[in-house]
């Protein structure tokens, strides 16, 4: 009894493989395409400070791309008094935004965005908290009572 054997061409095979291989290539994600991310701030995200420092700082994980317009902060008190005293400045990866150094204790918030070294804008924000304040710097109510001078 003779016994026919099938060939196949292997070539079917052969594309289905290089398909699928160009599929998951191109559904994984790409290191080239990612922004720059935000790795550390002082004050960081969540911390309790006692008062409000001098400055804020932005680490990210690349150097940014600076210039007029490229890098904006605002920092706001527990009102959403804006608490920014000058524009940003960049240095590497490293964004610094003096602050007025004084304010209440409670929440305060941080808007941030920058130009990735991608040439793209990324932003995000984030909230600490001040402890103590400068009590001054919080808005007082007129008293009711009048005062007199003998």
């Amino acid at each position: 009894m003779k016994t026919k054997a099938l060939s196949r061409s292997a070539a079917p095979i052969a594309l289905a493989a290089t398909l699928l291989a160009a599929f998951l290539v191109l559904l994984s994600p790409l290191s080239a395409s990612a922004h720059d991310a935000l790795v550390s701030s002082s004050p960081a995200a969540d911390e309790s400070v006692e008062v409000v420092p001098a400055a804020l700082t932005l680490t990210f994980n690349a150097k940014l791309i600076g210039g007029e317009g490229a890098t904006e902060v605002v920092v706001t008190d527990p009102s959403g008094a804006s608490i920014t005293d000058g524009p940003a400045t960049v240095d590497g990866a490293i964004v610094t935004q003096p602050l007025t150094g004084s304010g209440p204790a409670g929440a305060y918030h941080v808007i941030w965005k920058v130009v990735s070294s991608d040439g793209h804008p990324t932003s995000g924000e984030y909230s600490f908290t001040v402890t103590v304040g400068d009590e001054s710097a919080a808005t007082t109510e007129p008293s009711a009572a009048p005062t007199t001078t003998p």
